[in-house]
This record gives structure tokens, sequence and C-alpha cells, in this order.
């Protein structure tokens, strides 16, 4: 039978406060006492269990983090928290929510129940829901990949505003005058609309004619980009260059175009955005915005690390550098 807290307190003669005490080394114990508490855990072996811990220290040493969905840049995000994570002695537990949006609320639930430490959550849409939800379970908690200002929640992004705006004038100094979109879901206020809001603005700058511009909405993946290219495809004045929201997204128009003929990049120019490992591998080279996702979940943990040592001034701000990789995708038709 597995000793527990409460039996070690008989055994030595003291309160189970008392054994806490000892254990934690925390509230002063005479001399006599801790010497008799001790003599008892030597004697039995006794090592309290993960749970028990977490009552004796209030901690568990557990972040929760919630992620939408399993892929390449999530990994490198989860990496990045951990990381940080690890050296500072807490372990992680992960849900993946597969952009549903029912299984956040719950995955919350579940995080809160098991008196996580901290909280690190990604997600397509942050709504007033799961906000309200974190303010209840008093956790402290940071938000990836959104910006939650109006939330007074730290957040950790990119600035995808100005990452397309960059875009948007390479492609214009390369002599495109006809430009087309993928876009992200517009309820994804990050990587969908604000990433169109950009785009948009800048053709309008640049005053290039609306029937010279092509919007198509379209999620996150290959498949939804092949789809989203066929649409493309079926109007009368197509476009010399398309910028993707994503590089998955990008890698599955590509393939729709060569399934039909075109050659890549003298038929029509592609950019992504993210730089995953395929946009080196594929031919020719994905031009794309390179985000390390790695940098953006250390910052997260280590944000979320000064929230938990009750720091008084915490930025909420927190923007990850992102660079312009120019590679063969794109023709100088100029």
């Amino acid at each position: 039978m597995k000793l527990t807290i409460k039996d070690i307190a008989e055994m030595a003669g003291v309160s189970i406060a008392t054994v806490s005490r000892v254990l934690n080394n925390s509230k002063p114990v005479s001399e006599e006492v801790r010497k008799r508490v001790e003599k008892v855990l030597e004697e039995t072996n006794f090592r309290p269990n993960a749970w028990a811990r977490s009552l004796i220290q209030n901690k568990t040493n557990l972040i929760g983090v919630i992620i939408p969905q399993i892929n390449t840049f999530s990994a490198k995000l989860i990496d990045g928290i951990e990381d940080i994570a690890n050296q500072n002695g807490y372990n992680i537990i992960l849900s993946n929510t597969r952009l549903n949006r029912e299984q956040e609320l719950k995955a919350i639930d579940i995080l809160i129940e098991k008196q996580v430490d901290g909280l690190i959550f990604s997600a397509v849409n942050i709504t007033a829901e799961n906000v309200e939800k974190i303010y209840q379970s008093k956790i402290p908690a940071v938000v990836v990949g959104q910006k939650v200002s109006e939330y007074n929640l730290p957040w950790v992004d990119v600035d995808n505003y100005s990452s397309i705006v960059e875009l948007v004038q390479y492609l214009i100094r390369c002599g495109h005058k006809k430009l087309a979109m993928i876009h992200g879901p517009l309820y994804d206020m990050s990587a969908g609309y604000t990433r169109y809001k950009a785009f948009i603005d800048e053709v309008e700058r640049h005053q290039i004619p609306k029937e010279d511009v092509i919007l198509v909405e379209s999620n996150f993946s290959m498949q939804d980009g092949y789809y989203a290219m066929e649409k493309i495809l079926k109007n009368r004045s197509l476009p010399t260059a398309v910028i993707c929201a994503s590089d998955e997204i990008a890698i599955g128009a590509k393939k729709c175009l060569e399934d039909r003929g075109f050659i890549i990049p003298d038929d029509m120019s592609i950019v992504g955005f993210d730089d995953i490992d395929l946009a080196q591998i594929t031919r020719p080279k994905l031009t794309t915005v390179r985000v390390d996702f790695f940098e953006m979940g250390s910052i997260a943990m280590k944000t979320l690390l000064r929230l938990l040592s009750d720091e008084k001034e915490v930025s909420l701000e927190h923007y990850v550098d992102y660079r312009l990789i120019i590679r063969d995708s794109v023709k100088m038709i100029r």
C-alpha cells in the first residue's frame, strides 16, 4: 500500500501541514520536529506523487497549450514553447482542437481541471466566449497568432499587414499589374482578414484597376489552394501573379496550374507565406514570407513566465520578425 502525506504525519506525530512545510521547505519548523519528519521520510523512502506535490506547492508545473491544428508551423511553435518551458522546469499539455470552436471551449475546461499553471492559446478566431472562460479561471494566459489587444491579454503575432504590403510592392516592382490573392477565411482576423485588407489597400494605393484584381477565399491547405486556383482560371482575364495566404495554399495552386499545362513562373507567378520546408524543396522554389514560428513560441512562453512570476508590467503586444524570401517563383516581366 502506497503511503500518503497523511500517513507520514501520523507516523511522525505531526499535522499534515507540518509535513508539507518540511517537504516544501517553506514556513519555519522547529529543528526537533523537522528531524522527526525527515527520519520518517527516510525510513519509508516516501516520495510525494505529482498530484500531492501540486497540493503542497499550489502549482503543477504544467502549461496548457491549445492549437487549432497540427501542421508544419504549429509543430515549430510547440517546439519553441516547450524549449523555454523545459528550461524553466515546466512541462506542457497539448490540445489539438482541429479547427473546431466547440473543441476549443472544451479544451479550456479540461486544462482548467488539470490545474495548469498557465495557458498558451492559439486559435483561428479568438471569441469573447473563450476569453471569458480564461478570465473566470484566473489562469495566466498568452494568445499566439492573433492580435487581441481589446481583451487585455498578452499576444504574440507577426505583422501580417506590413508583410503583405511588401509582397505586393515587390510584385509591382517586378512589373506585375494584374494581381490575384487567394486569402484565408475572413473570420480569421490575423492570417485571414488582415492579410486580405493589406492586399486590398496596397493595390488601391497603386491605383490598379478593379478589373485587374481577383480575390478568392480559401482555407489553409494544399487541396483548398488547388480548388481556389481553379476558380481563378475561370476568369476571362488571368493575373500575372498570385499572392497566397500560406505556402500550402501556394503549393496547391501551383499544382493546379501545372496540371493544366502552365509553367511557373513563365505563365504565372506564385508567392506564399510562412516559408515551410516544402517552399524550398518544390520546383521552382517558392518566393514567400518567412516567419520564425519557433521564436513565436519562445516569446509566448517567456511572456507567460513573466505573468507567472507576478511581474507588474508585462507588455501586451509582441511581434516576431518576418522576412521576404525571394526565390524562383516570380517572373520579372518589365
